[in-house]
């Protein structure tokens, strides 16, 4: 599942900014429905965040500059993540998002966490069913800067993800469900996602995705390659619709190679 939060969420942001559009203050409520096959998930995810522009000045770097500040979760039948969210775009081309969550993992459903007996231990679906599970807290900490820009008709976004996690104590190794590898209890995860993407008509654009997934303390990498269609329409205007689509294959993973990816996105933003 972290691919297609890292894939899909921070990729509607950039393209949001570079509409260039005046950062507006007050409340927003942002909600969406994530799902993805290979591997097999999904998710809501609620954002509730007041808005800040940054920087009062006329022209394409600094009408969209912002701060946003709030509470962000992501709910799955496996874990639910909730905490603190602050998005910063201290220029048009460029912002950088930070997180402070509580996870909590919960075997109610049938999933839960697993522990591994190490970073090489297999986690396919076989050896998950194999294993107990049970529920477990923790906590994680991320910061994601984004790098993006727009030039006529064509759209660049790439963002480097860090995530620390520290959960059920911290010693021995586990299951990470959001990214869909095997982790440290006490760990690091990068994942670098960038997008190259065409305009086609007003709201809508489409185009590649090359995405990196790795593990500095193990090794471990997942690489995928994907087609994207994105749409986004206002409904009104205090009402905001988004939807992103992306298929494709991976090119290295451990259980996953050459096998088909797909993950899609739907969601709402309102302004209160």
């Amino acid at each position: 599942m972290r691919r297609l939060i890292a894939s899909l969420g921070l990729l509607i942001v950039a393209l949001t900014a570079l509409s260039a559009e005046p950062a507006v203050p007050g409340f927003y409520l942002d909600q969406n429905l994530q799902a993805s096959y290979n591997p097999l998930g999904l998710q809501l995810g609620t954002k509730l965040f007041y808005r800040l522009p940054l920087v009062e000045k006329e022209g394409i770097l600094w009408e969209s500059t912002k701060i946003d500040i709030g509470m962000a979760n992501s709910l799955s039948p496996a874990y639910d993540f909730i905490g603190a969210y602050l998005d910063i775009e201290p220029i048009a081309i460029f912002d950088i998002a930070f997180a402070a969550q509580f996870a909590g993992y919960y075997d109610g459903l049938g999933y839960g966490f697993h522990d591994l007996s190490g970073y090489g231990a297999s986690f396919d679906s076989a050896a998950l069913n194999s294993l107990p599970s049970k529920n477990a807290t923790g906590y994680l900490l991320s910061a994601a800067p984004t790098l993006k820009f727009a030039f006529g008709a064509f759209a660049f976004a790439d963002t480097l993800h860090i995530t620390y996690f520290d959960v059920d104590g911290g010693r021995g190794y586990f299951y990470e469900t959001y990214a869909n590898c095997a982790l440290a209890k006490s760990d690091t995860e990068l994942y670098n996602d960038c997008y190259a993407l065409l305009k086609l008509a007003a709201g809508i654009r489409v185009g590649l995705n090359d995405s990196i997934l790795f593990v500095p303390s193990s090794g471990y990498r997942s690489h995928t390659i994907q087609a994207v269609g994105v749409i986004s329409r206002n409904l009104s205007r205090r009402l905001s619709f988004y939807a992103a689509l992306t298929a494709g294959t991976y090119l290295e993973d451990r259980y996953y190679r050459y096998e088909p990816r797909v993950a899609g996105m739907a969601g709402i933003t309102s302004a209160l």
